[in-house]
């Protein structure tokens, strides 16, 4: 404190509410009055506040006082009080215990002690702001929000005197800074991860834009805001800037939509429950409004207010603490293996796929419909989890192997692998004998599917790096599934990418799978992998030590899969499809080795068909089926006419305005606008109405 000269007596401290030593510490070693230090409960000073089976303990926090006058003005007001007057600066985590899920706390073997500080919060006490948002940096993004209210919406806005406006920038400040950081890293708004945090971001700051008076999408605009004063420490928000802005503008204007459909859903809402003489709307029908169609709760009560109607703010609470509850417990996992519980009863499974195909290994469990189990009899599907295994476990996009597991009397069908904690499940069926714990067994991968999904995995690599270079550095990947029969590989981009650019992306592949580029792996420290340019996945968790693939020069990315050990190996690659996913997402779907020969055979066949059924040489078809188009539209033409001029003609008049000549009944008129061939269908008909005459 002496060096950031920040007075003492402004400081409050915190302790966990049984903490005696600490309490002790900051009174009588440190000398702070035990008037300014507070015991809180889990809630506060415990991390983490929920259970669970790793490091935890009571922590202690530095308070700075700002003050009565921003505070709630309670006597009693105190770091444990809500309002804004108290700001946490400082923690220190006592890593003391694991804590079992009925609370039984167990001593660590070696604690330790976690402590830091909030930077922002402490840029934020020494310029002598109230907020963050407030400080040198975060300021210009709030005066960009005021010139754009100004230019755009018509709005003189001015910070510090309307508290809701005041909030209103705020949060628009704050959001437009986290969206800028997400998309900069190729994040897209989606409805899960860290896509579902950045479309909150952006749906929450364009609800407080509507506020402010916005009459349409606006954070796009405020997106450079934050890479001029952030982009010398961040340099990747300006070099994807312009993905960032097209990104962002797209979910703006599609959330515009949604809220318009919002507005058109409560007022049917209102109307039905008028009608029913209800004078409430139901909690969980204004949590679908503000979850799905992003209508603030505020507004919802306000619409309601004005027709007389109030909102069961209740079940809305209840509706919103359910969804939390599911967004906890959207954990993925194998719950046809027996998930987290059976994992944590099992060993680690050695993996030796990289170099092996068949091993010899041990069965180290066996599970059935989710529960251990001693043996697996004939007939009887389950999985077998060995000690070691070359099947490759599904992970990273890539889908795992299959095969078989033999052993003394048995044979067992594996049709799929899958991750189960750091052990591997082989799932599948026992097609004769029985097997049990404990059994020596041989594990053989199906070897050519291996090869197929490796040659797409490789190929799923230089995808990314010939889109990088030809669409843009801003192409990230956003996720893949790289089997045997084909690739789906998902990037970051904003809009449809043509097809001149789509022929050149497969055409760089190609020209890098016919230089037989080498295919070298290595592992390496994290950092040293990231300091020498290996492409990594944004929201993917990586240990120190990782994989990397590169590909001759031109690919280098951290990579745990399974690949072809020369690009000359995959074949070639052809380009099925390119399309929309989600809005700044991007999906390519490919075939490689014999899969594109398959394909291009495929196509083959289905030219030739076509040939035949048109009567003509393949480079023709093009032309002739524009000859046939042409054909079909001047029919329907003479059609539509046909249909217009018997809709105008009233034959049964021209009938019997007959005349007689000679004996011979005759009908003559004149019809305009009608070619030979309607005349003549036309006087048929006259002839055959007539029974014997002439029509002119």
């Amino acid at each position: 404190m002496d060096v950031l000269q920040i007075p003492t007596d402004r400081l409050w401290i915190t302790v966990y509410t049984d903490d005696d030593q600490a309490e002790a510490i900051w009174n009588k070693h440190i000398g702070v009055p035990i008037e300014r230090i507070v015991r809180l409960g889990r809630g506060e000073n415990w991390w983490p506040e929920e259970r669970w089976e790793g490091p935890c303990g009571p922590c202690t926090e530095i308070h700075l006082d700002n003050g009565p006058e921003v505070g709630c003005g309670r006597p009693d007001c105190s770091p444990a009080c809500d309002c804004s007057r108290f700001v946490e600066l400082w923690n220190v985590v006592f890593q003391m215990y694991t804590e079992a899920v009925d609370g039984t706390l167990s001593e660590l073997p070696a604690p330790g002690v976690d402590t830091g500080m909030g930077f922002e919060r402490l840029a934020m006490i020494l310029q002598g702001k109230q907020y963050s948002t407030e400080t040198d940096e975060m300021w210009q993004i709030i005066q960009r929000t005021i010139q754009i209210a100004r230019t755009d919406w018509g709005r003189e806005l001015s910070y510090g005197q309307d508290p809701e406006t005041d909030v209103a920038l705020r949060v628009i400040c704050d959001h437009a800074r986290g969206a800028a950081m997400l998309t900069a890293d190729g994040v897209a708004p989606t409805n899960e991860g860290a896509g579902y945090v950045l479309r909150r971001f952006l749906r929450r700051a364009y609800r407080f834009g509507l506020e402010l008076g916005a009459d349409g999408p606006f954070m796009h605009k405020v997106l450079p805001a934050v890479a001029d004063v952030m982009g010398q420490a961040y340099p990747e928000l300006h070099t994807r800037q312009e993905f960032s802005v097209g990104v962002v503008k797209a979910e703006e204007e599609q959330f515009a939509s949604t809220l318009a459909q919002g507005m058109e859903r409560i007022g049917g809402m209102i109307e039905v429950l008028q009608a029913k003489g209800s004078t409430e709307i139901p909690g969980d029908e204004a949590f679908r409004l503000y979850d799905t169609f992003g209508l603030p709760r505020e507004m919802t009560v306000e619409i309601a207010s004005e027709h007389g109607l109030t909102v069961d703010m209740e079940g809305f609470e209840a509706a919103m603490a359910r969804q939390r509850e599911r967004s906890r417990a959207a954990v993925t996992g194998l719950s046809i293996h027996g998930g987290s519980t059976v994992a944590t009863q099992l060993q680690p499974t050695e993996f030796a796929g990289y170099d092996e195909t068949v091993i010899r290994a041990n069965v180290q469990a066996i599970v059935v419909e989710g529960e251990l189990a001693e043996s697996l009899s004939e007939g009887t599907e389950g999985a077998l989890v060995l000690d070691r295994t070359p099947f490759y476990a599904e992970r990273g996009g890539q889908v795992g192997d299959q095969g078989v597991i033999t052993g003394e009397g048995f044979r067992f069908e594996v049709t799929d692998t899958q991750p189960l904690g750091e052990a591997v499940a082989h799932t599948g069926r026992l097609l004769e004998g029985t097997v049990n714990i404990g059994d020596a067994v041989t594990a053989s991968v199906d070897s050519d599917r291996r090869d197929a999904t490796r040659r797409h995995h490789t190929a799923t690599h230089l995808l990314h790096a010939a889109l990088r270079q030809i669409v843009g550095g801003h192409v990230k990947q956003a996720g893949s599934l790289v089997g045997p029969e084909r690739l789906r590989f998902d990037f970051s981009h904003h809009q449809a990418i043509d097809r001149d650019a789509l022929v050149q992306v497969e055409e760089q592949v190609n020209r890098w799978i016919l230089e037989d580029l080498p295919v070298d792996v290595q592992f390496m420290d994290l950092d040293e992998a990231r300091e020498s340019g290996a492409v990594a996945l944004f929201d993917e968790k990586y240990g120190q030590t990782v994989r990397t693939v590169r590909v001759g020069g031109e690919s280098f990315e951290l990579c745990g899969g399974i690949h072809a050990c020369r690009t000359g190996e995959i074949g070639s690659l052809r380009v099925l499809a390119e399309s929309s996913v989600a809005a700044g997402t991007r999906r390519i779907e490919a075939v490689a080795g014999l899969a594109a020969v398959r394909h291009s055979r495929d196509a083959d066949e289905r030219l030739q068909a076509l040939s035949r059924e048109l009567n003509c040489p393949g480079e023709e078809i093009a032309e002739r089926i524009e000859a046939q188009r042409q054909r079909i539209r001047e029919l329907e033409r003479e059609v539509e006419q046909a249909r217009q001029m018997s809709a105008a003609i009233n034959v049964p008049d021209l009938v019997a305005g007959a005349v007689e000549v000679a004996g011979v009944k005759l009908v003559a008129s004149t019809i305009a606008g009608a070619d030979r061939e309607a005349l003549k269908s036309l006087a048929d008909e006259i002839v055959e109405r007539l029974g014997s005459g002439v029509a002119v």
